[in-house]
């Protein structure tokens, strides 16, 4: 076998400060702990895309109904005549300005968009995961420039994207949701 085709056993030590003794770590322990990361931040991003969509539509079917008391209420003043008819018209102009301000509010937070880009960025971790799985198949290739590029394939798609929140990370795995279950109550 020449160089190019032999398994890369570099291998770096690092100190284990349990044990205070040197472990060995080769490219194929990178390349899962790589791939460990990778599904995590995954699985994440589906938790996060998920609860971005549910509270677009949370606040997207709050908007209509209030959208819809307003309304009514505006054609049901229109029949009123009298003085209460002027603190009625304030009460609904007041209804209304709020509803305005609750919906530039929404659009500031851009729920869905952001839903979007996170399901794009999971989507592409999810090609990244199945070349990683690719690799596998033939250890032999997977060598010290290979994960110099999975690497920055994974950083690329880390550091382009908004992060998700903790929560996410706590409910991405049934053993998280154990792990963290004191805390995710707290949230």
């Amino acid at each position: 076998m020449d160089g190019n085709n032999q398994i890369n056993l570099n291998v770096v030590h690092t100190a284990n400060p349990q044990v205070g003794k040197q472990n060995e770590v080769n490219n194929i322990d990178v390349f899962n702990e790589l791939k460990r990361r990778l599904d995590i931040t995954r699985r994440a991003r589906i938790k996060a895309s998920t609860r971005l969509r549910e509270k677009h539509e949370f606040y997207e079917l709050t908007s209509y109904v209030y959208s819809l008391a307003v309304l009514i209420l505006s054609v049901w003043v229109i029949g009123i005549s009298g003085d209460s008819s002027d603190s009625t018209t304030k009460m609904l102009l007041i209804a209304s300005l709020s509803l305005t301000f609750f919906t530039m509010f929404l659009g500031i937070k851009n729920y869905k968009e952001r839903a979007s880009n996170i399901e794009s960025n999971y989507q592409q971790l999810n090609v990244l995961i199945n070349k990683m799985q690719r690799l596998e198949a033939d250890p032999e290739r997977i060598t010290q420039s290979v994960l110099k590029e999975l690497h920055r394939d994974y950083e690329k798609l880390i550091v382009g994207n908004e992060n998700h929140l903790p929560i996410d990370f706590m409910m991405c795995s049934s053993d998280n949701e154990a792990k963290f279950k004191d805390e995710i109550k707290k949230l």
